[in-house]
């Protein structure tokens, strides 16, 4: 079990096996934002979502110990999670940090319900309010980025952290301009990329023939090496696509978007020639988010 499912088996034995799927999110927010110390290993990131902080992670993570018969599966409809008698057989050690600072958490909300978590969360972190079911509920609006030539890569996140990062440069379409969406990462494949941004009123737009494909980034060792890649992407890839180009110039002159591949360095990555080819066709600054990094 990875640390991060160890802490959420601990939260549901510290509340006597079983607790609502809220409380646990909760938690576990609570746990990375307010514990004096932590490892950053121990904790999911957060994403604003429908009642407040959410974790797609922590989801993803709950279904595999969920199939590893150590959390019952409560069903499409249930509001709980429970640990099962198999999770007796586990053992749950946490390094002593970790573990002062859960006590800590348990100890301060434990026995509070889900209004009352709700309620205290959006009162004192009112960025997870932006996107609350309830409108009377936000207490922030979520961000609108000026029209610019936005990139960013993922390299390094996770998912509930790239999201929000997104939300927070107030970027509202993201145009994926990878070859080949896929990842061994959770949240990075298309689909998963993709209902992930549909759930948060994040557009998202997908152009494969303007990305590069997986063989041509072979053996890239050098920097003469991604000069001889990126020349030859802006001479003869980009110049062959000038319709698909022109087609995401379109999108970015009428909402805040962002250019999105994998690598956190746009110096590594051909989305930088992609977005001063467009800067060139429309005149736009080109912003490149979250680096350095």
């Amino acid at each position: 079990m990875l640390l991060r499912q160890k802490v959420l088996a601990a939260m549901l034995r510290a509340a006597r096996n079983r607790a609502s799927r809220v409380q646990v999110m909760k938690w576990a927010f609570l746990l990375s934002v307010e514990a004096p110390s932590h490892t950053r290993n121990a904790c999911y990131q957060f994403v604003p979502y429908l009642y407040g902080p959410h974790s797609f992670s922590l989801y993803q993570e709950i279904g595999v110990l969920i199939r590893h018969g150590i959390v019952e599966n409560p069903g499409e409809h249930s509001r709980y999670w429970k640990l099962t008698d198999l999770a007796d057989d586990v053992a749950i050690s946490l390094p002593s940090p970790v573990k002062t600072n859960l006590s800590y958490i348990m100890n301060k909300y434990g026995a509070m319900n889900n209004r009352q978590l709700i309620d205290m969360i959006y009162e004192r972190y009112p960025w997870y309010t932006i996107n609350c079911a309830d409108i009377s509920k936000r207490r922030q609006e979520r961000p609108v980025a000026d029209i610019a030539i936005y990139t960013i890569g993922y390299e390094r996140l996770s998912i509930d952290d790239f999201l929000n990062r997104l939300l927070t440069h107030g970027i509202h379409c993201v145009i994926d301009v990878r070859y080949n969406p896929v990842s061994m990462r959770y949240g990075y494949h298309k689909g998963t990329l993709s209902r992930l941004c549909n759930v948060l009123d994040i557009e998202y737009l997908h152009f494969p023939e303007l990305g590069v494909p997986g063989l041509d980034r072979r053996e890239l060792a050098t920097e003469d090496d991604y000069d001889r890649l990126f020349a030859r992407y802006a001479q003869t890839m980009l110049s062959d696509r000038i319709a698909a180009t022109w087609r995401v110039a379109e999108v970015i002159k009428t909402r805040p978007s962002a250019l999105v591949c994998m690598e956190a360095d746009p110096a590594h990555c051909h989305r930088h020639v992609l977005a001063q080819a467009l800067s060139d066709m429309i005149d736009l600054p080109v912003v490149h988010l979250e680096w350095p990094r």
